[in-house]
């Protein structure tokens, strides 16, 4: 009877493990294999005990898991949290790799610069209601010998579109 209960309860922990995975692929390509990995994973936990029973009392889940520890501990809301914070990561390093590369476009297509280099402080909290604002700015422009750059114009072009005062942009040439 304890092994019944065992296995539906590793069974249980497998899909609602699944589900919570499935919910946090954000690709849609990336959904299909994970299906695939998900479904193949629960396939082996409720298959387990026939393949044991053929096998000679031989442990798949064991080759696949390493230990039974993983599934009878697993914490399902430690996980999730987890997923949720390297997610939260993810979003706010694209985010500001988004927000850099449009800056640098925007200052290569204004003002004839050769080179420049993006640095940014801003509001990385996606529960802050300023989340994206950009805090402070540092730019390096690469000299030009043949062009004069206006430093002022540039800030308050930054400025203005970008809403950063202009006491937190900082230019600098390399």
């Amino acid at each position: 009877m304890e092994f019944l209960k065992n296995w539906i309860l590793q069974v249980l922990y497998i899909s609602i493990l699944s589900i919570v995975l499935e919910l946090l692929v954000p690709s849609s390509s990336l959904k299909k294999y994970a299906k695939v990995a998900i479904g193949f994973v629960i396939m082996i936990t409720i298959l387990n005990p026939l393949i044991s029973f053929l096998k000679g009392g031989s442990n798949i889940e064991a080759y696949v898991f390493k230990n039974d520890y993983f599934l009878k501990n697993m914490n399902v809301d430690q996980i999730s949290k987890e997923a949720e914070k390297q997610r939260n990561n993810l979003i706010v390093a694209e985010y500001k790799k988004r927000l850099i590369d449009q800056i640098k476009e925007k200052l290569l297509n204004l003002y004839e610069i050769d080179r420049v280099t993006i640095e940014v402080s801003l509001v990385e909290n996606l529960e802050d209601k300023d989340f994206g604002k950009i805090k402070e700015m540092t730019i390096l422009l690469e000299k030009s010998e043949k062009k004069k750059i206006n430093y002022e114009e540039i800030k308050k072009t930054i400025s203005a579109f970008y809403n950063v005062p202009l006491k937190n942009i900082t230019i600098k040439e390399e």
